[in-house]
């Protein structure tokens, strides 16, 4: 017994220490990390403010990089970004900049999607946007190699984005690049932006991270060493051949100490240089290509005689930690698996504690200790829940008495009602506010009329937008318990969705269809006249555009309301 009581403590102890884990992830957003950051929901981003900073100096100066005016679906899309733009930097170009700046790290990806942006982050092939090394970069002649690659990547997107340009030297508003994008509520669309910006935006982000994917001479001016990543999170990372591994510390744009706070002032340079000169109406294209050239020389030149034997001539980054946490030896994936496992133990505890109390006392009297068994087998997963349900429901006590439902004496008589109610979405964020009439038809089945505002959250600089109009037809099969003081049902629910603000693509107006599903609410005989009602877990999807490129929104909700018959 004491081995095996042993053996449970250890097991106890990592999965809630997972499940504290999982939860700080959640809480705190714990990204890959890659490079100065991207905005996303959960915290700032460094690119966004650096390269907000280098366009606000160029516009001081050149009349090439003014702002552009949007239409009103560009507009919508710009309402929509996945980030949260600063109040200067919302016209159509200098969001275009920012999307082209985030691609690099995100690639058409909600930035909250850890697989997602794991696999970007970790391509091989992508590693030269970001400056860093690719799998063959090694030492010796790794860091020129890395750094001819970072420097063929940002020459190749300047030349596509002069392209860009119009007789004037200004951003032509018809030559447009097509570019996957993440849109908080629209989601992931094609979108046609204007050419310069979008690809300046992605050679802009490389010359940025040229500052924080390298180890540098004491005054920043030259590079010593590149930096690796994919090699550590391949897990065959040795850095006398690989170079020094990705440091998340030197990421950091919040200037923490002289070095850093050097770094960020340098890449801002940087950014606004290639957007001077990129812009200046002035030169010929030829002219501007020498000109970058000689921005890259300046910012990527390489001070000889640096390697491992000799620490990276002393490199003072080496003394920030590097790469991602390990918690315990565990990575995030592993962090986020045993905290469902410890999410699983907590939802079994629940069922067990429910089911004793449920035995002793030999009926459920409240409808919370139902919810909290529901809880647990969503936790568990099925297998556990299948088998939790083996056990026999309890049956009523010797001369118990029927709970009286509402609509007493003549619960089964046809009947008229109304339902007022609220709900909450916590996949796709949104809100639902509802009032219906209500049929009661039998004992078993109530129909119904429901109106429904379902206004839409952004996470990512926290906004309500107005979301749709909902209005449907409901059935709803009734499971009633006589000696207790709740019911079972189902609910379904069909009809209309009417969209009431734009998004890209889908104007404001726009209607389509609109379907909902609760399998297991709780109605709880509250008094004569009324019955609370809660759904711990619904599904429920608008589906307000269906021709062309068809748009949803689907929700997970938790809702809650009150069933009254007069």
């Amino acid at each position: 017994m004491g081995g095996r009581a042993g053996r449970f403590e250890c097991w106890a102890r990592r999965n809630v220490s997972g499940l504290v884990g999982a939860t700080t992830m959640l809480l705190f957003g714990t990204l890959p990390a890659h490079a100065y950051t991207v905005s996303s929901p959960v915290g700032a981003g460094c690119h966004e403010a650096i390269t907000s900073a280098a366009l606000r100096q160029v516009r001081l100066e050149l009349p090439t990089a003014v702002p552009m005016p949007a239409t009103r679906n560009e507009q919508a899309m710009i309402d929509d970004v996945d980030y949260h733009p600063e109040a200067d930097m919302t016209d159509l170009g200098a969001v275009s900049l920012m999307l082209g700046v985030r691609d690099n790290d995100v690639k058409g990806h909600n930035s909250a999607d850890l697989a997602e942006l794991a696999l970007v982050h970790g391509d091989p092939n992508n590693q030269r946007e970001h400056c860093l090394r690719s799998q063959d970069e090694q030492e010796p002649g790794g860091t020129q190699a890395a750094v001819d690659d970072c420097e063929a990547f940002i020459l190749q997107r300047v030349g596509e984005a002069l392209q860009g340009l119009d007789a004037s030297g200004a951003p032509d508003t018809t030559k447009r690049t097509t570019l996957r994008v993440y849109l908080q509520l629209r989601h992931e669309v094609d979108v046609p932006l204007p050419t310069y910006y979008v690809r300046i935006g992605q050679a802009v982000h490389a010359l940025e991270d040229a500052y924080t994917h390298n180890y540098r001479t004491p005054d920043s001016s030259e590079i010593t060493v590149v930096l690796n990543w994919v090699r550590l999170v391949q897990g065959d990372w040795v850095e006398e051949r690989d170079g020094p591994p990705h440091s998340a510390e030197l990421d950091r744009c919040d200037d923490p100490d002289d070095l850093r706070l050097r770094r960020h002032e340098l890449a801002v340079a940087a950014a606004a240089s290639l957007l001077r000169v990129t812009l200046d109406p002035s030169q010929s294209e030829d002219r501007k290509m020498a000109a970058v050239h000689a921005i890259l020389d300046a910012n990527l030149g390489i001070s000889p005689g640096c390697s491992f034997a000799n620490g990276w001539c002393d490199a003072p980054e080496r003394a920030y930690p590097t790469g991602f946490a390990h918690g315990c030896g565990m990575g995030a994936t592993n962090a986020i698996d045993h905290g469902f496992a410890g999410l699983a133990l907590v939802g079994l505890t629940l069922v067990g504690l429910a089911l004793r109390g449920a035995r002793r006392s030999k009926r459920l009297r409240s409808p919370w200790l139902v919810l909290l068994i529901l809880t647990g087998c969503l936790l568990v997963g099925p297998e556990r829940a299948q088998a939790a349900t083996e056990s026999p429901l309890p049956t009523p006590q010797a001369g118990a008495k029927p709970v009286k439902e509402p609509l007493a004496p003549n619960p089964s008589h046809m009947a008229w009602g109304g339902f007022v109610g609220a709900a909450g979405s916590f996949d796709h964020g949104a809100m639902a506010f509802s009032a219906a009439l209500r049929l009661r038809l039998t004992t078993h089945l109530t129909v119904g009329l429901d109106a429904e505002w379902n206004p839409f959250i952004r996470y990512n600089g926290v906004a309500v937008r107005p979301g749709t109009f909902n209005a449907y037809g409901t059935g709803i099969l009734r499971l009633p318990l006589a000696y207790e003081v709740f019911n079972l049902r189902t609910t379904v629910s069909f009809g209309m969705a009417t969209m009431l603000m734009d998004l890209y693509g889908v104007p404001r107006g726009t209607t389509g269809l609109f379907a909902g599903i609760a399998p297991l609410g709780l109605e709880w005989k509250m008094s004569r006249a009324c019955y609370l009602i809660v759904n711990p877990l619904g599904y429920d999807i608008p589906i307000p555009q269906l021709n062309g490129v068809p748009y949803s929104y689907s929700q997970y909700r938790v809702s809650i309301g009150l069933e009254f018959y007069p």
